[in-house]
């Protein structure tokens, strides 16, 4: 059964002097109950536009929309609250006007102040909330709205801390196992992978591409990394929910020797102490080499290594060995990360943060060595 149908899409904007914008064109897609779609683009794309038409807020110059069933916005978490109401009163008045009433809606608002993990701030005014505590509100409020059967997100992953935003992603995770059809747009494409089936590519308002979620992502991302002489992506850091604590990161050679400099070939081992501090299944553990201008080199993981799955807890060392690495002579710097088993949201990442250099005399050019010849010869008649 087809829950959401869009057929050649498009919105108009009138435009000064150039004539008028299209926002978006010529966009269609299906989805049946239960799937998830990925919409992924850069800033300007349409996202916002798309789901706008999506959800009714606009309405088409071209093309049509179809939804079956009642749809829910989670576009802009806290739209439709009133100031001088507590987190509590707010609430209520959205269960009661989503046609709840008596202990119905009272089980309601229980259920967003536990989503919302406010604590007593949820008896308070929303005046006095932060930005970070209203999105809370407003996201528990839609996620708690369990009679929707289309769900709409825009870059609700990003909401709050990063233990907040695993919860985001646990609650769209449930709301789909109950056969509920999501519409996720989101620059966060590890988060994607594990949500979605499908995805849509926007680029300039138009279709770049409809398909699996994995191959449009990979396309997505390949283009990402052409620009990026323009962006480098994240800055080193450290960021992650907590459930993973990074001890301890070690750079050795294959002696075991802690080195920070390695001969052009050589073998890079590096020893990555960690605790889990909660029993964790099959958590997807990495480790990535970037030269160190931003260049992404390499970045294996354990995702698909069915010797390293089981339940960890307590003290581990996770050691990753880069055997004749093929890295031309510069600087580099080493990123470690845990992830959970679907690798949507880092327990733990540690990024750019441990540096070494590779030494060599040859003058290359590139990021890596790649074996090779030359031939010359001479063709007759030439």
């Amino acid at each position: 059964m087809t829950v959401v149908s869009a057929h050649h899409l498009g919105k108009r904007y009138p435009g000064a002097g150039a004539g008028d914008r299209w926002a978006l064109r010529g966009v269609g897609f299906e989805l049946p109950r239960g799937e998830a779609l990925a919409v992924v683009g850069e800033n300007g794309s349409g996202k916002s536009t798309l789901l706008d038409l999506l959800m009714g807020v606009t309405s088409s110059s071209e093309g049509e929309v179809r939804i079956a069933g009642k749809r829910v916005s989670l576009v802009d978490p806290g739209a439709g609250f009133f100031a001088e109401l507590t987190g509590r009163e707010n609430a209520m008045q959205s269960a009661l006007l989503s046609g709840l009433g008596g202990k119905e809606a009272q089980a309601r608002v229980a259920e967003v102040r536990e989503i919302a993990e406010l604590g007593e701030h949820f008896e308070q005014p929303l005046r006095t909330y932060s930005a970070g505590m209203a999105m809370r509100l407003g996201f528990a409020v839609a996620a708690a709205a369990t009679e929707a059967d289309v769900v709409i997100v825009d870059e609700v992953l990003a909401v709050g801390d990063g233990y907040f935003q695993r919860r985001c992603i646990d609650r769209l995770r449930e709301r789909r196992a109950r056969g509920t059809t999501l519409v996720i747009a989101s620059h966060d494409l590890h988060a994607l992978r594990g949500l979605c089936d499908r995805a849509l590519w926007l680029r300039g308002g138009r279709a770049e591409r409809l398909g699996a979620a994995a191959e449009v992502l990979e396309a997505y991302e390949e283009h990402l990394r052409r620009r990026a002489e323009e962006t480098r992506g994240p800055a080193p850091g450290r960021q992650g929910t907590g459930e993973v604590s990074v001890l301890d990161v070690r750079l050795a050679n294959e002696a075991g020797t802690t080195i920070s400099e390695l001969p052009e070939g050589g073998t890079l081992r590096v020893e990555v102490d960690f605790e889990a501090l909660q029993s964790i299944e099959a958590p997807v553990m990495g480790v990535a080499i970037f030269r160190d201008d931003g260049v992404y080199c390499y970045g294996p993981n354990t995702r698909g290594e069915d010797r390293l799955a089981g339940t960890y807890r307590g003290r581990y060392r996770l050691t990753a060995l880069f055997e004749r690495l093929a890295l031309l002579p510069g600087s580099y710097e080493v990123s470690v990360a845990f992830y959970d088993r679907d690798h949507v949201y880092a327990y733990a990442w540690h990024h750019r943060l441990y540096p070494f250099r590779i030494a060599g005399a040859r003058e290359e050019h590139g990021v890596v060595r790649l074996a090779h010849r030359f031939l010359v010869e001479k063709v007759n008649g030439a």
